[in-house]
């Protein structure tokens, strides 16, 4: 009797969870209970506690975590004394995995929130200084001042004032906040999978988070933003879409952003992020690229309609054009992903704690039998 597996555990269902549900057959994603059409009309931090606690946070208990990310978001003298040895050239990605296990997570300020152990603290520690560690790394590799961090601005507010070195305008935060909403969580995909995996082995909550910004950073995961966007650069114009997926195509080659193993229909965070993409790049410099990759979209579609396929993009595809209208380049996009998915990724760790199991599957050996020497 052949023993069956499932590569990439594809359909496996490995656990169980309450924080977000991907109705892939319906194009729908819900977190907590609240679809995503409804959530990003909230504020960020409004979502946030949702995704942390299970509820929609009161007015009360979003001033509470905001005050926690001022108290927690400054780097230390040694924790920029850490980020400023590292190479500039160093993808931002590689400098996060690096970073995250050596901070000081122990929490400062107010301890108010409903977590019921430190590592819920010391998490969100980490989630706090994420932006901070982004917006320093930039000036760095300008060869600017190092940013202040503002204890009176908001989370979103402080990420781009100090990564821009100039206060934030209300529209771009307004759009940023919408866009990491749309990040924030995502069941069981592989970044979230390995944290949990990382959890599960009872290390402590900075290796998971770490852990899971290394698969993150994989094309064939986060990383698919900044690879399409540089599709579209190479193709350089709506009129050389159609040869582009042609070719594309013709050597069986993939484009990043197309597609969703868990949509059949289309991925609705895609179908909010275009119109803000659209708007926001139309008669700016980035129009162009995001009138390619929308030429681009539409040709790979219609291709595979010839084939009786219905393929279209999925979130990673048009945040290019909007991480580039509010000011933040393509080596960055992966990790602002990271800065959003690391609430979704503690919601994940706190969870798993509750009722803990190693993370042991077995596999099916298909070496060489026992040999003779």
């Amino acid at each position: 009797m052949s023993v069956q597996f499932s590569k990439g555990l594809e359909d496996v269902i490995a656990d169980q969870t309450s924080i977000s549900n991907v109705e892939g057959d319906l194009g729908r994603l819900s977190y907590r209970g609240y679809t995503i059409e409804q959530l990003v009309t909230l504020s960020f931090t409004r979502v946030v506690w949702l995704v942390l606690f299970g509820e929609l946070a009161t007015a009360e208990q979003e001033e509470k975590l905001e005050n926690f990310f001022k108290a927690n978001g400054a780097l230390s003298d040694s924790e920029l004394n850490t980020l400023s040895s590292l190479p500039r050239t160093l993808h931002t990605m590689r400098m996060l995995q690096s970073m995250i296990p050596v901070l000081d997570t122990t929490p400062k300020g107010a301890q108010d929130l409903p977590f019921t152990n430190k590592d819920g603290y010391r998490g969100l520690a980490v989630v706090a200084r994420i932006p901070t560690l982004l917006a320093t790394f930039r000036r760095l590799q300008l060869n600017d001042n190092v940013p202040v961090f503002n204890a009176s601005k908001s989370y979103l507010d402080n990420f781009l004032s100090m990564f821009h070195a100039r206060d934030a305008s209300a529209d771009h935060i307004r759009c940023l906040g919408m866009l990491q909403i749309l990040q924030l969580e995502h069941s069981f995909n592989a970044g979230t999978f390995t944290c949990r995996v990382t959890a599960s082995t009872l290390a402590p909550v900075e290796s998971a988070l770490s852990s899971a910004v290394g698969a993150l950073y994989g094309t064939l995961h986060g990383g698919a933003d900044e690879a399409a966007l540089n599709e579209a650069i190479k193709v350089g114009a709506p009129a050389g879409a159609r040869e582009y997926v042609v070719n594309l195509l013709a050597n069986k080659g993939r484009l990043m952003g197309m597609g969703h193993r868990e949509y059949t229909k289309l991925d609705p965070r895609a179908a909010i992020l275009k119109p803000m993409a659209e708007k926001l790049c139309k008669g700016t410099d980035f129009e162009n690229v995001f009138l390619t990759l929308k030429e681009i979209e539409k040709e790979f579609n219609a291709e595979m309609q010839k084939k009786g396929k219905e393929v279209w993009a999925n979130l990673e595809f048009y945040k290019g054009p909007v991480n580039l209208a509010i000011g933040i380049p393509a080596t960055y996009f992966t990790a602002g992903f990271a800065m959003a998915r690391s609430v979704g990724w503690l919601a994940h760790f706190l969870e798993s704690r509750e009722d803990n199991k190693i993370m042991r599957p077995s596999a099916l050996y298909v070496g060489s039998p026992i040999r003779s020497l």
